[in-house]
């Protein structure tokens, strides 16, 4: 009885144990996507108290060097209550989908937030606006929008690139729950609406997923490789192979090692 009582307690440790790493594994996972989150509704509910001067003072304002600061403070401000709870639940979603694609979701974020902010400074509120309220155009760009498509363009770019299971379902999701939408968001259709920051965010998440999976790409074509290899040396191709994935899918998202519970 006493060895079955042995045994039990180390079952319950070790499911604790497990517990505990999936817990540890989800903060690490989904906390760096709410911190931002949290961010925008500070300074929203700053912006309320200051009167909008946030939003003034803030905004990027395309190919004017007092609008460079917008490449950081744009995505943290919104124009109102529905524009930010309409970037919160997309927010969620496509940033959780891609966090949990890849282990370096900060260097993701960062490098989408940045690139698309740059790109949308040159590209910006298109030279035959000469009369944004007349016309429509946005001249003072404002909200997250660029960073949630970048986001959406990454994870679809990931997809087609990295061709993980995982990777291809998100890919696969967003496509049809998204792409319709997006496709509409990035043509100036829509008055006071910044396509060409939904664009920038595109062009962002295309390129940062393609820098992301070079290393992935490049596998594959070692792999093709020694395919055709001599059979003597099918061992060693193998044995290679495998050191090469384990350090490839180091990249992939939430992840517990169970090997150290059996």
């Amino acid at each position: 009885m006493g060895f079955r009582t042995m045994g039990y307690m180390a079952s319950s440790d070790s499911a604790h144990s497990i517990g505990g790493d999936f817990l540890a594994a989800l903060k690490r996972t989904f906390v760096p996507v709410i911190l931002p989150l949290a961010a925008m509704w500070v300074m929203f509910v700053l912006s309320l108290v200051l009167g909008n001067w946030f939003n003034r003072t803030l905004a990027l304002n395309a190919r004017d060097f007092g609008g460079l600061i917008g490449i950081i403070f744009m995505p943290l401000l919104h124009g109102g209550f529905g524009h930010l709870l309409g970037n919160t639940m997309s927010w969620l979603i496509l940033g959780g989908m891609t966090s949990m694609l890849t282990k370096r979701f900060t260097t993701v974020m960062v490098s989408l937030w940045l690139l698309s902010g740059a790109i949308l400074w040159v590209i910006g509120t298109p030279w035959v606006c000469h009369a944004p309220a007349a016309s429509g155009c946005v001249v003072n760009h404002i909200g997250a929008s660029t960073v949630i498509y970048g986001f959406a363009a990454f994870i679809v770019t990931y997809a087609i690139l990295a061709r993980k299971f995982l990777a291809m379902i998100f890919g696969i999701f967003v496509a049809f729950i998204y792409g319709i939408s997006m496709l509409i968001g990035m043509l100036p259709i829509t008055p006071g609406v910044s396509w060409t920051g939904h664009l920038a965010g595109v062009i962002a998440g295309v390129l940062v997923a393609f820098f992301l999976t070079k290393e992935a790409r490049a596998q594959r074509l070692v792999g093709k490789s020694s395919a055709v290899a001599p059979a003597l040396d099918a061992p060693e191709q193998r044995g290679r192979g495998g050191r090469n994935k384990k350090k490839g899918d180091a990249a992939d998202g939430m992840s517990i090692d169970y090997s150290k519970y059996t």
